[in-house]
């Protein structure tokens, strides 16, 4: 592993940590989360760079095992920023359904999307042809389609389930649309946009 990829690790970790405070809060789990700033900001980073050397020599015997593990930390870091933006803005404008919903949600969609394409340009798929943003967006632009229908269908059509309130149900829509939606933009992004 490079200084290079110990440092992306460790960042990416440090930002999912930040980014799933708001989470943590807006869903009611925070205060049930036994010590969540030593876990948030000393466990799960440690946890992590464990995991990113473990894939890395796992790597070597398989090298698109290196490249899925820094996607899915990518992937993590962008559904925490896609979550915690999400749930800020909850907290502050009351939305959880309806119309409003869809803004809510391509908000925090977009703004991961953004960060998605730095880190998968500069880090994941850094050894591919330079990927243009216009073919990044367009691929992710159908995942943000996919995704905001299902959160918006969910939370407006479908009762809550498994769930007491009504910001876990939007947080248990995005959790389903989000995992249809990473599969769409890995093959998209690997296949597509950062093509060798």
């Amino acid at each position: 592993m490079e200084k290079r990829d110990l440092l992306y690790s460790t960042s990416c970790a440090f930002l999912i940590s930040v980014f799933l405070l708001p989470t943590l809060i807006s869903t009611g789990f925070y205060p049930k989360v036994p010590s969540p700033l030593l876990l948030l900001f000393v466990g799960f980073p440690i946890v992590t760079i464990v995991g990113m050397f473990t894939a890395f020599f796992l790597g070597k015997k398989l090298a698109l095992f290196w490249q899925l593990a820094k996607f899915a930390l990518v992937g993590v870091l962008n559904t925490a920023i896609d979550f915690g933006i999400l749930n800020l803005l909850i907290v502050v404008t009351s939305i959880t359904s309806g119309i409003g919903i869809i803004f809510v949600n391509a908000i925090s969609f977009s703004t991961a999307l953004v960060n998605s394409y730095f880190w998968n340009k500069e880090w994941v798929f850094s050894s591919a042809k330079k990927g243009d943003f216009v073919t990044f967006v367009v691929v992710t632009i159908i995942g943000l389609s996919m995704n905001t229908g299902i959160v918006y269908f969910l939370t407006t059509y479908v009762p809550p389930v498994f769930v007491s309130s009504s910001a876990q149900w939007a947080n248990l829509a995005k959790v389903l649309a989000t995992g249809i939606s990473l599969v769409w933009n890995f093959a998209g992004y690997k296949l597509v946009v950062f093509k060798k």
